[in-house]
C-alpha cells in the first residue's frame, strides 16, 4: 500500500492549483468540528529593501574624510532595513536569505465557542485550533429478564481533546482527537487497554476534485457514523448503526466534497489496512476497500449535522450510497466484533444507502444496510484435538429512520426513531429492534445542549419481552 499512496500524494503536491480553488467542507472531522481553515491567507509582509551602500568618497573632495559615519550612530536596531556604514559591519548581523520578516511571524489569537482557541499566523500559512468536548450521561435501565430488573449508571460517555488546523499553507490540513473517557480508553478492571489516539489524519486539498486524506480516521461509509458524535439529535447513534458501521482504521482515500464545482456531488475512494485503530500488526496485503458517492439535488449544506437548527426556508436533501469489501477480515464485523472460534477469516461485502432532509426546523435521516460474508475456515481444534466447527458469518440487513422538529420560537426539538436488524440465511447475527423518542434543549446549539430519550429495545425473544431505557445527557464544548 505504501508505494501507491506515496506516489499519488507526491504527484498531487507537485501540482500548483489556481489560487481561487474553494476549500471543501470536510465531513470526517469526524468526531469534531471541521478542521480550521482560515480564509484567504493574508499577503506576506514585504521585507524592507536594504539601503544602497554609500558611494565612495569622491577623490575631488579630499576635505570630506573628516565626516565619516559617526561612531555614536551605529546601525539602529529598530531599523533593520537600513544598512550601516562599511566601517561598522559587525553592528548589523547578516540575516539568512530565507529569513521570515518580523511582521510575518505575528499571531492572531481568538476564542470561538465550541471550537476553542484559534491561533493563526499573519500570512495564514499556519493555524491551530484546540478545544474540549464532553458528554456526561445518566442511564436508567429496566430489563424484565435480568436480576435486578432496574439499574442506574452515570458516566463520562465521551471526553475528548481536539487539535485542528493547517501547516505550510491552507491546503495542508490536519486533525487530531485524543480521548480520555473510560470507554474510549478500553478500561478493564481499572487498566487502560487502548491508546487515547482516536483520529489523526492529514488532508491535502490542492485539487478540488482529487483531494487526499491519509492517517487514522473513519472510513467514509455510513452517514450517521461519519457525523461527529457532538452533532447528533439523539443521546447516541442507533443500535442498528453499531452492528453495521465501519470502525476507525489506518489508510488513505481520494475524495472531493464538490466534484466538478457544481455543488451537487461528493465522492470518496478509500483503501485501509483492515485491522482497526492503533494496530501494529503486519498486513499481508488483505485490506479493506470502501467507495462512497453522494448527490445533493438542492446544493450543499451541513448534511452531517443532525437537526435543522438554522430553520432553513428552502429544502435541502442529500442521498448517499457506499460499498465496502473486507478481504479476509479477522473479526466477524470487519475490524470489530468477535474472532471466529475456528480461527478463520471472513470476506465481507457490505452496502449502505442513506439520506438526510432538512427544511424549516424539520429534519429526517435514515439508512438501509446489507451485509453478506463468506467464511474462510480456520484450523483451530479443541482440547480433544477435534476441529472446531466453522462458525457462520453475520449475514443480514438493517434499517433505521429518525425525524425531529425544532419548535419555531424555542431551541427545543422533539425527536423519534425506529430501527431493526434482521438475520438472513446462514448467519450468526441476531435480530434486534429499537423504538423510541426524545427531547433536545439546545442552550447554545450543539455546543451546549441537554438531551433526554426513551427507548424500548428487543431481540429475538420478541417485542413484548424487550427492555426499556431512559437516558439523560449534558454535552458541553469549550
Amino acid at each position: 500500500m505504501l508505494p501507491v499512496w506515496t506516489l499519488a500524494l507526491a504527484g498531487l503536491l507537485g501540482f500548483a492549483p489556481p489560487s481561487d480553488t474553494p476549500a471543501p467542507i470536510d465531513p470526517v472531522p469526524h468526531d469534531g468540528s471541521a478542521a480550521v481553515g482560515p480564509g484567504e491567507p493574508a499577503q506576506p509582509a514585504v521585507a524592507a529593501q536594504p539601503a544602497q551602500p554609500a558611494p565612495p568618497a569622491q577623490p575631488a573632495q579630499p576635505a570630506q574624510p573628516a565626516q565619516p559615519v559617526q561612531p555614536a550612530q551605529p546601525v539602529q536596531p529598530a531599523q533593520p532595513g537600513v544598512a550601516g556604514a562599511p566601517a561598522q559591519p559587525a553592528a548589523a548581523p547578516k540575516q539568512p536569505a530565507d529569513a521570515v520578516p518580523e511582521s510575518g511571524s505575528r499571531l492572531s489569537v481568538e476564542y470561538k465557542p465550541n471550537t476553542g482557541v484559534h491561533i493563526t499566523s499573519a500570512d495564514g500559512r499556519f493555524a491551530m485550533a484546540t478545544w474540549l468536548r464532553m458528554q456526561l450521561r445518566d442511564t436508567l435501565t429496566h430489563t424484565p429478564s435480568a436480576t435486578p430488573e432496574l439499574t442506574n449508571g452515570m458516566e463520562f460517555r465521551r471526553a475528548s481533546l481536539f487539535f485542528a488546523g493547517n501547516v505550510f499553507g491552507p491546503n495542508n490540513k490536519y486533525f487530531l482527537q485524543l480521548v480520555f473517557d473510560p470507554r474510549g480508553l478500553g478500561m478493564q478492571n481499572g487498566q487502560v487497554t487502548q491508546s487515547p489516539l482516536f483520529d489523526f489524519f492529514f488532508t491535502f486539498d490542492y485539487l478540488r476534485d482529487l483531494s487526499v486524506r491519509v492517517g487514522q480516521y473513519k472510513p467514509q461509509y455510513s452517514r450517521q457514523f461519519i457525523a461527529a458524535w457532538a452533532d447528533l439529535q439523539f443521546v447516541d447513534r442507533s443500535t442498528v448503526q453499531s452492528e453495521f458501521l465501519l470502525e476507525r482504521d489506518l489508510g488513505f482515500d481520494l475524495f472531493s466534497n464538490d466534484l466538478g464545482g457544481l455543488d451537487l456531488f461528493r465522492y470518496s475512494l478509500g483503501l485501509y489496512m483492515g485491522q482497526g485503530r492503533n494496530n501494529l500488526a503486519i498486513n499481508d496485503m488483505r485490506m479493506d476497500y470502501v467507495a462512497r458517492l453522494e448527490v445533493l439535488p438542492f446544493g450543499g449544506f451541513d448534511e452531517y449535522v443532525e437537526a435543522d437548527l438554522d430553520r432553513r426556508r428552502k429544502p435541502k436533501l442529500a442521498l448517499g450510497v457506499a460499498y465496502s469489501f473486507s478481504d479476509h477480515a479477522q473479526q466477524d464485523r470487519g475490524v470489530r466484533g468477535a474472532t471466529p472460534a475456528d480461527g478463520g477469516t471472513t470476506n465481507i461485502h457490505q452496502f449502505v444507502a442513506d439520506t438526510m432532509f432538512k427544511v424549516r426546523g424539520f429534519s429526517a435521516t435514515g439508512e438501509f444496510f446489507w451485509r453478506r460474508g463468506v467464511r474462510n475456515p480456520g484450523s483451530a481444534v479443541d482440547d480433544m484435538g477435534v476441529a472446531i466447527p466453522v462458525s457462520a458469518p453475520r449475514n443480514g440487513i438493517g434499517w433505521f429512520g429518525q425525524a425531529g422538529y425544532l419548535l419555531p420560537r424555542a431551541p427545543v426539538e422533539f425527536v423519534a426513531r425506529g430501527g431493526q436488524t434482521i438475520a438472513m440465511g446462514n448467519t450468526s447475527m441476531g435480530s434486534i429492534g429499537e423504538l423510541g423518542g426524545g427531547l433536545g434543549w439546545y442552550l447554545q446549539g450543539h455546543a451546549m445542549k441537554l438531551q433526554m430519550d426513551y427507548f424500548h429495545t428487543w431481540a429475538n425473544a420478541g417485542f413484548a419481552d424487550g427492555g426499556n431505557q431512559v437516558r439523560l445527557q449534558l454535552q458541553i464544548g469549550i
